[in-house]
């Protein structure tokens, strides 16, 4: 195959699958934009402004709409992609998948989106129908959420096969053009074979001249695509250990089958008109090819493979009953019955050699059913039924062993999707009580009343979340048997709902010093409870949590990112009074960094930034704004290199360990002159649309400069792997 193609075709099914990805985000968002609509705070004392209710609704209808634009818009690209590898080199091995997929988004752009919208309009227009409209735009939002995730899942699945088998697709197509030819060649020139070349006519010679450049072809494609196999394999042990195997098991069924032998013998039996001989050779070949392809197709998701597993020990189960049936009515004297039993069983036996490279307990039920096999043969069927019991009773072994751990292998799955929904849940938590602390600290104490209501419902959400962490939470047999127990998320999530009402109440009392107080010491419990998640997260879905860490990383740089710019414009007294946002973040950090979802380069300097946030803290408690800046600058450099670190962790599936080496050097700034240093990093610099102007030292302006040059936020990391992937498959181009 083309790698062009390849990639074209790659570039092109991640665009989809990305929108598809933007849509479930969309989804979940907007679900858990209306959940809060659904319990209703208790009346307060008086306001001094009434509250709108229709503007609560009112964004939460916007992003539905958008919602089912994404929908049909995912759908009509996924019908371009279909045509698109009908027209060129993929064939799924099923395009039902893809038709009924488009179909399914159609339903949901444009029926149940559209009934969640019109529940929603329902709920703002008629003050009457407002809980019922909330609640069923919430069931119908769930019910879009639950499908999307399926439908996403179902079609990574479908397409992984259909790409990872075409790395052979070129030479098989080329070898079945050569065999193609060398039988037209056979039965269009009668008496060919072994004739001398000097007998031979122009025509004759001309016809055997085509023959050999069709084989010479396919010997290259063959030699091209067995170079980058190889070549694949060694880049895919780090980022993609098992993707790595299925290539080396292709590479090994083509060396066992000595296909590049054969096929470079074939040319040379075609050279010398031993076209027969050349015809044997050029199907071995093809065959070789073919089953090397069928080890690329195998599924690199473990819970494929595991279904995959599942199916291959089923349909071995369904020969051995088949077989066994045969044995026990077997008549010794119809030789037809009885070739057919002993090859039935043979099939078995060739289904557990199979079988038994993924599962050693498997190799003694193989044992048993080459000795049935003989049993059958030498009519004895007594024996032969015992051992053909036996593997019965093997395979409904391992089938069953197979069936719980994909059970728990799907368990994981949701329980990952929990733990990712529950961390962004208290992310956006601690954003609503951020900005509420804001409100708090400029609030006279005679308008705080009016934030108390605002509070408390952030309490209530503390607690919704600390109930559903309490029923989500696994077990954990180690800690518990070592009796250090870490917090757990909804113990913190609870310090929070407990921290939030006592701000509620403070405020209600109109001693907002107090409140503000109480609403920090929220934050740090939202910050240990999404420390906690993480760490759960690692346990479960270690890749999900470095994305999920990374994702941290890039929220806690852009919190950084405006506290600089707020001491930017403050004097001595603002910086004081902006101490405590900036101590909050240092304690942040210093949660994070204690992440195993962290790389050890990253968390190493993920410290060095905490430790600058600490400093800068101090010198802003100190009313030194300009002290500060500059800590706040080593800050945002140590986090530069952090999010590097774990965007290129991911991005080469670098492996866990503890940090080698010293610290990366930091950059002496001999090349920088005195003046403004510019600090701009991903969505950092959107911030009010305007980048990090500082005033800064040389050094301390090169470290910032030199963190950030030429760096890709972690955020991206998929897509980064990806793109390796892909430039490693066409380094045999150049």
């Amino acid at each position: 195959m083309n790698k062009s193609h390849r990639l074209n075709f790659w570039a092109y099914f991640g665009g989809t699958l990305r929108c598809l990805g933007v849509s479930l985000c969309l989804a979940g968002a907007a679900m858990a934009g209306e959940k809060p609509l659904t319990t209703p705070a208790k009346a307060d004392p008086p306001k001094t402004e009434k509250e709108d209710p229709i503007k609560n609704i009112r964004p939460v209808q916007s992003s539905q709409e958008k919602l089912g634009g994404q929908l049909v818009k995912t759908s009509d690209g996924m019908r371009d992609l279909l045509e698109e590898m009908q027209q060129n080199f993929v064939e799924l091995q099923s395009r039902e998948p893809m038709k009924a997929a488009t179909g399914k988004l159609d339903d949901l752009g444009t029926k149940k989106i559209k009934a969640v919208v019109d529940s929603l309009h329902r709920a703002r227009r008629e003050q009457a129908e407002a809980k019922a409209g909330l609640k069923d735009a919430i069931d119908g939002q769930g019910v879009v959420v639950t499908e999307l995730g399926d439908l996403l899942k179902m079609l990574k699945r479908e397409i992984a096969p259909a790409t990872s088998q075409k790395v052979l697709g070129q030479a098989i197509k080329k070898q079945q053009e050569a065999l193609e030819k060398l039988k037209d060649t056979r039965a269009t020139k009668e008496n060919l074979e072994g004739k001398p070349k000097s007998a031979l006519t122009e025509e004759e010679k001309k016809a055997l001249q085509e023959t050999n450049e069709k084989q010479k072809e396919a010997t290259e494609e063959l030699e091209k695509a067995v170079k980058e196999l190889k070549e694949q394999a060694q880049d895919l042990k780090s980022s993609d250990p098992q993707a790595a195997q299925n290539v080396e098991k292709a590479l090994d069924k083509l060396d066992k089958a000595e296909a590049d032998k054969k096929s470079n013998e074939a040319q040379n039996d075609v050279n010398d008109n031993k076209t027969r001989a050349a015809e044997q050779k050029e199907q071995d070949v093809l065959a070789a090819l073919k089953e090397a392809d069928k080890e690329l197709a195998k599924s690199t998701d473990p819970t494929s493979k595991l279904e995959e597993k599942i199916a291959d020990l089923k349909a071995a189960k369904e020969k051995q009953e088949q077989a066994l049936n045969e044995t026990k009515n077997l008549d010794a004297k119809n030789d037809k019955a009885l070739a057919d039993a002993v090859k039935d069983q043979g099939d078995v036996s060739k289904a557990l050699d199979e079988l038994k490279k993924d599962d050693k307990s498997l190799e003694k039920a193989e044992q048993q059913s080459n000795q049935a096999q003989e049993q059958v043969a030498n009519n004895q069927t007594p024996d032969a039924q015992k051992n053909q019991e036996q593997v019965l009773k093997a395979l409904d072994e391992a089938i069953k062993k197979a069936e719980d751990q994909l059970a728990n292998a799907e368990n994981q799955d949701q329980q990952a999707a929990k733990l990712e929904q529950q961390l962004d849940k208290i992310n956006e938590l601690r954003d609503q009580q951020q900005g509420l602390k804001d409100k708090t600290d400029k609030a006279p104490a005679d308008q705080a009343q009016s934030l108390a209501q605002p509070e408390k419902a952030l309490a209530d959400q503390a607690q919704q979340l600390a109930q559903q962490a309490d029923q989500g939470a696994q077990p954990d047999a180690q800690a518990d048997a070592k009796g250090d127990k870490p917090e757990s998320a909804a113990d913190a999530l609870k310090d929070a709902q407990k921290d939030m009402k006592a701000a509620a109440q403070a405020l209600a009392d109109q001693k907002p010093e107090a409140a503000a107080a109480a609403e920090q010491k929220a934050l740090d419990a939202l910050d240990k409870a999404a420390a906690a998640t993480l760490a759960d997260l690692a346990k479960t879905d270690p890749d999900a949590a470095q994305n999920a860490a990374a994702q941290e990383l890039q929220n806690l740089a852009a919190a950084e990112q405006q506290v600089a710019q707020d001491t930017g414009k403050a004097d001595a007294q603002q910086a004081e009074a902006q101490s405590g946002e900036q101590a909050g973040l240092a304690e942040k950090a210093e949660a994070l960094a204690a992440s195993p979802a962290l790389a050890p380069e990253a968390q190493q300097a993920l410290g060095q930034a905490q430790e600058a946030m600490a400093e800068a803290a101090q010198a802003m408690e100190a009313g030194q704004p300009g002290q500060a800046q500059a800590a706040q600058a080593k800050a945002m450099a140590a986090m530069a290199q952090a999010q590097q670190a774990q965007g290129q962790a991911m991005a080469e599936g670098k492996p866990k360990g503890p940090p080698k080496g010293p610290p990366p050097p930091k950059a002496k700034g001999d090349e920088h002159e005195s003046g403004v240093g510019q600090f701009q990093y991903g969505k950092l610099a959107d911030v009010n649309n305007n980048a990090w102007n500082v005033t800064l030292p040389p050094k301390e302006r090169a470290e910032v400069e030199q963190a950030v040059k030429n760096k890709m936020p972690a955020k991206y990391a998929r897509q980064i792997r990806l793109y390796y992937q892909n430039l490693a498959g066409s380094k045999a181009e150049n």
